[in-house]
């Protein structure tokens, strides 16, 4: 028996972020790979059978493609429309949740309604923040050019460390984060449900005026953006002398 061609194709769904939640009735097909552009949700390697499926032909506002010589083609149509978009791909099960609960966004048990783990990342993201020892800060600071010191903003985290945050950061040791919205992440992880990024945001700051510092044990702790002040040698000078840490002169 000839071999169904149809059969042979790579199917591609398109849709915008905001219907994101339309997608739930194909969450659970485990095939399936995920990857995020923008406001743009993309969703790959459909069967044919899975294509034209019930669950897929009622998820609303929703563009079909297949592929073929690396173009990406309107379902039922010959002329291609774009290329294969080269993004990140994830298996859809760790991409979207099969059904995203009801978020209390006054509520701040966030661990009772969602388990939430850092995983390995699956790619390098340039770093933002960082925590430092005031030690290690205060013997590179008071020798540093200030010129070194602009773009970067901190706070005291208690009486042994520093944050900063902006860019380029300090060339000295420290905890790294990279930013996925306002949750800070430290560098070499991801959220593993890293599609509720804006949900989490949403829960954990609504007002916006905070960092969110997530910490490898999936505990997190929440530095506010009124408390951060340009990094200078005066401006840590001063902190120093007002928190009585230890002699900054």
């Amino acid at each position: 028996m000839a071999k169904d061609a149809a059969n042979d194709l790579g199917y591609f769904l398109l849709i915008d972020a905001q219907y994101q939640s339309d997608l739930g009735n194909i969450s659970p097909w485990k095939n399936l790979k995920v990857a995020f552009d923008g406001n743009d949700i993309w969703v790959r390697d459909f069967d044919y059978a899975q294509i034209h499926s019930v669950e897929v032909k009622t998820i609303p506002y929703k563009t079909i493609f297949y592929s073929r010589g690396g173009k990406l083609f309107p379902l039922n149509s010959l002329l291609p429309d774009r290329n294969v978009p080269g993004l990140l791909w994830t298996p859809i099960e760790r991409a979207l949740p099969v059904r995203l609960p009801a978020m209390n966004h006054n509520y701040f048990g966030l661990a009772e309604q969602i388990d939430i783990h850092l995983v390995a990342a699956d790619a390098e993201r340039e770093a933002v923040a960082m925590i430092i020892p005031l030690t290690t800060i205060k013997a590179y600071i008071e020798t540093a050019p200030a010129v070194r010191l602009q773009g970067l903003q901190w706070t005291v985290l208690n009486s042994a460390d520093a944050f900063l945050v902006g860019q380029p950061l300090l060339p000295i040791a420290g905890t790294v984060y990279w930013a996925r919205q306002n949750l800070l992440l430290p560098a070499g992880y991801d959220l593993e449900l890293y599609a509720l990024a804006g949900t989490l945001q949403q829960v954990l700051d609504p007002s916006g005026n905070h960092w969110t510092v997530w910490l490898t044990d999936h505990t997190y702790f929440q530095v506010s953006r009124l408390d951060l002040q340009a990094l200078s040698l005066g401006s840590f000078r001063a902190t120093m002398r007002q928190f009585s840490l230890f002699e900054s002169h």
